[in-house]
């Protein structure tokens, strides 16, 4: 892709350009309005300080960064003994109606020592990077996940980033393995690639998203990809329901350039009003802002026809809130009992169950402070086996916690959609973060499934009641379809996912409504 554009005469950057998100999605709307540009981090890496970068790269790197908030270049060096970097905060001035980059004092530099012994690493992530290219590659990657300690999932690199005619161009290059058949199924972008582009695109940069589709099998080797897949157009769209963004694929291009990608993208959005370039907004919880039904612009954009009956569609569910369900906190007074110690709350047990240090444990059950807990642990000696154990541990703490009362003010929380909230320290992934929300979303499945069939007159024993991949929801396969089941159970029936789900979705503890027919025996689900 660089190649291509080179050789259509823009300039590449030669920098490597990451966005890290600081506080992982926030959903509610005003901590969203407020604070969201300053959770994301913009990370250059050179191996030069600013004032010395070639003027081609400064220039595009100061068009870009007049639109961001908090962009830093990483200049980092190698040497026999260890690694360095020096950060320098980047600001951008206006000079004859030219942005120019104005750099401030650098940070005092961060060495990371390197191992004595020859260091041979695993590059099997990296075969697709050319080799003078994969130096940096490695730097920037070991930056990102180590020295700044990014969440996994919350951070992603700017594939290609050159200089178009007048404004700068973001290309994001994807590969995947498909048969002919399913060669133009749409793609799923995270909320990290999502939120990214769309920042850049904010920016004033032209986004783009290219394909390379190889058949099954070769997806691992640069050389047959290149000879026999084909590059395709990309055009992201928000799907109805609970915002997910997924990548249509259109039409295959000879060859990925500048032209190219604009003018399948012209005829995308001529043909089909709903793609956009990049969607403005993937939060699920800006749709729920008032209590209003959508104005006619939004619904004209849809390609679906209108339902001919008068009852409306469900609404996806909305997220909570920092701020009105701070029980769910990891900090939250929940005595957990861990190997004959009473701890205060979730956190203090994990991070407990890190060490074997009988006295670190002892400390621990008598701290309550969030600060105070995460130092003693930092100096404590991990276990050898706790990453093995990580997941295991997380599923326990949060079942000890989750009892008797906070057990049904978990349950209650349903069909509302639990959000990942900000990791307080690295020490508590597992019950903070992505795995947090997904063990966390599983247990409250678990227990609302419980207490529905003990009920006996919820959904979840309703003869036409489906199983869902979503814990605590399932679907609703009543021969009257999404209005029978509406007409039933209100506004207890939501819309699931679209791309994944089943479409019509109810909490499996929804009362049964008129509709509702008992099953005469329940099939044990070992729940």
């Amino acid at each position: 892709m660089r190649d291509t554009l080179r050789a259509e005469g823009h300039h590449v950057a030669g920098f490597g350009f990451w966005a890290l998100r600081r506080r992982v999605r926030r959903q509610d709307l005003l901590v969203q309005v407020l604070t969201q540009p300053r959770d994301w981090t913009w990370l250059a890496f050179a191996p030069t300080s600013p004032h010395d970068l070639p003027p081609p790269d400064a220039r595009l790197l100061a068009k870009v960064a007049q639109g961001l908030h908090g962009v830093t270049l990483l200049q980092w060096a190698v040497d026999d003994q260890a690694l360095t970097f020096t950060a320098w905060p980047l600001q951008v001035t206006m000079v004859r109606g030219q942005p120019c980059l104005v750099p401030g004092a650098p940070r005092p530099a961060q060495r990371v020592l390197l191992p004595s012994a020859p260091l041979i690493a695993d590059t099997s992530r990296w075969r697709t990077v050319p080799v003078g290219d994969l130096l940096a590659a490695l730097v920037e990657a070991y930056y990102v996940e180590y020295v700044a300690a990014a969440e996994p999932g919350a951070f992603t690199n700017v594939d290609v980033l050159a200089q178009g005619d007048r404004r700068p161009v973001v290309v994001e290059v994807k590969r995947r393995s498909r048969t002919e058949a399913t060669s133009g199924a749409p793609l799923t972008l995270t909320v990290t690639q999502t939120e990214t582009l769309r920042h850049l695109r904010a920016a004033g940069c032209e986004v783009h998203v290219t394909v390379r589709v190889v058949p099954p099998g070769i997806a691992s080797d640069p050389a047959r990809a290149l000879a026999e897949g084909h590059w395709r157009a990309g055009a992201a769209v928000i799907r109805p329901g609970w915002g997910e963004t997924v990548l249509d694929l259109l039409g295959p291009v000879a060859a990925p350039t500048l032209g190219a990608l604009r003018e399948a993208r012209r005829q995308a959005l001529g043909a089909a009003p709903a793609k956009e370039d990049f969607p403005k907004a993937s939060s699920p919880s800006l749709e729920r802002t008032g209590g209003k039904r959508s104005g006619h612009a939004v619904r004209e954009k849809s390609v679906r026809p209108r339902a001919s009956s008068p009852i409306r569609r469900p609404k996806a569910p909305g997220r909570l809130t920092s701020f009105t369900f701070e029980f769910l906190s990891v900090w939250a007074p929940a005595p957990v009992r861990l190997r004959g110690q009473t701890f205060a709350s979730v956190g203090s047990a994990f991070l407990a169950a890190q060490t074997l240090d009988d006295e670190v444990r002892q400390q621990l059950a008598r701290v309550t402070a969030p600060g105070a807990a995460v130092r003693l642990a930092r100096r404590a000696p991990q276990r050898p086996d706790w990453l093995t154990l990580r997941d295991t541990v997380a599923r326990d703490v949060l079942r000890f916690a989750y009892r008797e009362d906070r057990a049904e003010r978990l349950i209650g929380t349903l069909p509302l959609l639990l959000a990942d909230p900000e990791v307080f320290d690295p020490l508590l992934v597992g019950v903070q973060g992505r795995k947090g929300l997904a063990a966390l979303t599983l247990l409250r499945g678990q227990l609302a499934t419980r207490a529905a069939r003990m009920a006996g007159d919820r959904c979840f024993s309703c003869v036409f009641a489906v199983p869902s991949i979503w814990p605590g929801f399932l679907g609703c396969a009543h021969p009257g379809g999404v209005e029978a089941t509406v007409s039933c159970v209100g506004k207890a029936a939501v819309q699931g996912p679209l791309v994944r789900g089943r479409g019509i979705l109810v909490p499996v503890t929804t009362r049964g409504g008129p509709l509702f027919e008992r099953r005469s025996e329940e099939p044990a689900d070992g729940t």
